[in-house]
C-alpha cells in the first residue's frame, strides 16, 4: 500500500515554494481574501450552462447530417440525452438536499470530490474572464470543499491526522498554531513545496489531512490527494505578499481543529 502511494506521488510534477506566484505584481501587501462559497457555486453553474449551450449548438449543426443517415435517429438521441440530463440533475439536486438538510451524503466521497475538482479549473478560467481573481475563486472553492468534506467525514473516525504547514509562516504564528494542536494525536510537518508534502504523505500515510497554505498551493495540493484522502484546507493571510511572514485566521484553524477533535472522539 505504501509503495503504491509513493509511486503515485512520484509521478506528480513538483511544485516549488512560490511557483504559483509567478504572476504576482510585486505589491508589498496582498489584500485579505474572504470570498463567499456561493461565488464558486455560481461560477460552476455558469460553466455547466455554457457547456449545455455549446453542446446544444453543436447538436443543431450536426442534426441534419444524422437525419440523412436515418430520419428517426435524431429523435432517439434527443430522448436519450434528455433522460440522462434529467437523471443527472435529479442526482445533483438529491445530493445537495441530502448534504444541506440531512447532513448525510448519498454518494461516495470520491465522486463528489472528483466532480468539484473537475469544475475547479473551469471556474477559475471563467472567473478570470469576469474579473474575479483565481485567489478569490480559490478561496471560495476551498470553503465549498471544506463544507463538503465536513459533511462526508462527520461520521468517519480519522486514525492518522497529518498537519501540513508552509515554511512562510511567521514564527509567532507557528508557535500559536502548534500550541493549539494535540501533538500526541497529530503529526505536524512543515513542507516547502509539493515534493516535501508528498514525501510526508507517503511516509505517514494519513487518513485525514489539515493543510495550511495560500489558495494557489492548496488548490494544487487538493488536485494531488483529495480524491484519496480527505483534506481540510485553511488559506493563509499575506500582509507582506506571498511566501513571506504569512499568518492564518485562528478562528478558522480552531474550527477545523474542533471538527477533527469531535470526529476523533466518536
Amino acid at each position: 500500500m505504501m509503495e503504491e502511494s509513493k509511486g503515485h506521488f512520484e509521478n506528480k510534477k513538483d511544485r516549488k515554494l512560490g511557483d504559483e506566484w509567478a504572476d504576482w505584481d510585486g505589491a508589498s501587501r496582498s489584500p485579505d481574501i474572504d470570498e463567499h462559497l456561493k461565488t464558486f457555486f455560481m461560477l460552476a453553474l455558469a460553466v455547466m450552462l455554457m457547456t449545455a449551450l455549446l453542446l446544444s449548438s453543436g447538436w443543431y449543426l450536426i442534426r441534419p447530417r444524422i437525419e440523412q443517415i436515418e430520419a428517426s435517429l435524431p429523435r432517439l438521441i434527443e430522448n436519450i440525452v434528455t433522460v440522462m440530463t434529467a437523471v443527472f440533475l435529479l442526482l445533483v439536486a438529491g445530493e445537495g438536499i441530502a448534504l444541506l438538510k440531512l447532513e448525510r451524503p448519498l454518494f461516495p466521497y470520491k465522486w463528489a470530490e472528483r466532480f468539484l475538482l473537475f469544475l475547479l479549473p473551469k471556474t477559475v478560467w471563467l472567473g478570470g474572464k469576469l474579473g474575479i481573481s483565481r485567489d478569490r475563486v480559490g478561496n471560495s472553492f476551498i470553503k465549498a470543499h471544506n463544507s463538503m468534506v465536513k459533511r462526508y467525514t462527520a461520521h468517519v473516525k480519522p486514525e492518522r491526522v497529518l498537519v501540513l504547514l508552509p515554511r512562510c509562516l511567521k514564527k509567532e504564528t507557528r508557535n500559536q498554531l502548534t500550541g493549539r494542536m494535540d501533538i500526541d494525536s497529530f503529526k505536524i510537518v512543515t513542507a516547502g513545496g509539493g515534493e516535501e508534502a508528498r514525501e510526508a504523505i507517503g511516509k505517514y500515510r494519513p487518513t485525514f489531512i489539515l493543510a495550511l497554505a495560500c489558495e494557489r498551493d492548496l488548490m494544487s495540493g487538493l488536485k494531488d490527494v483529495a480524491e484519496r484522502i480527505p483534506v481540510l484546507a485553511v488559506p493563509n493571510k499575506r500582509p507582506e505578499g506571498p511566501c513571506k511572514n504569512t499568518h492564518v485566521s485562528l478562528g478558522e484553524l480552531d474550527e477545523a481543529l474542533q471538527f477533527i477533535k469531535n470526529i476523533k472522539l466518536k
